[in-house]
């Protein structure tokens, strides 16, 4: 389960509540990334795509690198 609060972020649990952790994975199933990076960069992305939507610029490409 994915849950996001305003001054947290994102959290990532099980279905039975422990927690777990985002990944970027490549096409070979090899982790590129995981942890808190991935998902403050997740976090920060959707945060600034909404943010673009509702300046009315939801129409442009959203980037957001890893911290």
């Amino acid at each position: 389960m994915i849950s996001a609060i305003s001054y947290e972020g994102l959290s990532v649990t099980t279905i039975d509540g422990r927690r777990a952790t985002l990944a970027v994975i490549d096409s070979d199933g090899r982790v590129i990334a995981s942890g808190r990076n991935v998902e403050l960069a997740a976090w920060e992305a959707a945060v600034k795509a909404y943010r673009d939507f509702l300046m009315g610029r939801g129409h442009l490409r959203t980037l957001v690198k890893p911290p």
